[in-house]
């Protein structure tokens, strides 16, 4: 026999599914996995600790010298705990308005993707506030020094807007990226991230051969190279643009799941009359490096 005690568990099932389906809803177009290093995590945090300073190699003479890597910035990760619940009334089921808990079930999932797409675009619609610091205590894009021990300087941020000129001149600036020992970096940059108002500029910038808007027949040089245009609509600046070395970035950039979305019915609600439905889950992301990314800071349109 059916019982009303079964109720909750009988139910879990189905929307289980139905809290599926609004996670896909954006999940399927979710550029997280696509700029993030997407890892799980078995720890409270997860913590990066840089070491440079070894020198170039040098000629051996009988004996060996040992040097000592010098201890770069800190970066720690750690998780947060987000929830969402609602709850119905058992009168919703006697009264045969099944459709209004599976709709209300599928917002759930929805929102549970959302927010996590939103969060992964906070590090970009963040990248200029100094209230949101890497490591070595500067915004993801800004001025940054090269290590502890050295308070020289190296930028990654301009303001100039979307352009041939402005990508070929950041090109330019990527690839002039040092290391924390002031050695040369291989930086390649492979990837514009722009907001949806920006992605005409950018077909227009990476796609014309020659100069755009100019008289003569000057060549577009950023059309001479291979790019991947990535178009996200949770971008909140729409002049703002970034440009990207996106195997740097996948060395850089991480998220981690410490605990994967979970969607449960509560079995203790049928004694008060009440269906009610929680989501958690347990999550961080942040960078451990800055020389992946330049980003403009873009004013007006």
């Amino acid at each position: 026999m059916i019982t009303s005690e079964k109720w909750p568990e009988l139910l879990t099932a189905g929307l289980r599914i139905k809290f599926e389906e609004g996670r896909q809803e954006i999940d399927r177009a979710s550029m997280r996995p696509r700029l993030f290093n997407v890892q799980t995590s078995d720890q409270a945090y997860e913590e990066f600790s840089e070491m440079h300073g070894v020198r170039d190699w040098f000629p051996y003479k009988g004996a060996i010298e040992y040097v000592e890597p010098e201890k770069g910035f800190t970066v720690r990760i750690e998780h947060q705990e987000y929830v969402q619940a609602v709850e119905y009334e058992r009168r919703f089921l006697d009264d045969n308005r099944y459709r209004e808990i599976t709709n209300g079930v599928t917002m759930m999932g929805l929102s549970a993707a959302r927010t996590r797409e939103k969060h992964a675009a906070s590090v970009f619609n963040n990248a200029f506030s100094t209230s949101y610091l890497g490591g070595d205590s500067a915004p993801l894009a800004g001025d940054h020094p090269y290590s502890p021990l050295n308070a020289g300087v190296q930028a990654n941020k301009g303001t100039t807007a979307l352009s041939a000129t402005s990508v070929a001149t950041t090109m330019g600036l990527m690839r002039a990226m040092k290391s924390a020992t002031g050695d040369h970096l291989n930086v390649s940059p492979d990837t514009l991230l722009v907001p949806p108002a920006l992605e005409a500029a950018a077909y227009v910038a990476l796609n014309t051969p020659q100069a755009p808007g100019g008289s003569t027949n000057d060549l577009n040089y950023a059309a001479s190279q291979r790019w991947n245009v990535v178009v996200w609509k949770y971008l909140e600046d729409t002049n703002d643009w970034f440009m990207i070395d996106s195997a740097l970035m996948r060395r850089s950039l991480y998220w981690f799941d410490r605990v994967p979305v979970e969607f449960t019915v509560d079995p203790k609600s049928v004694y008060e009359l009440k269906l009610r439905t929680r989501g958690y889950m347990r999550y961080s992301f942040g960078w451990t490096d800055w020389r992946w990314i330049y980003g403009h800071e873009v004013t007006g349109g």
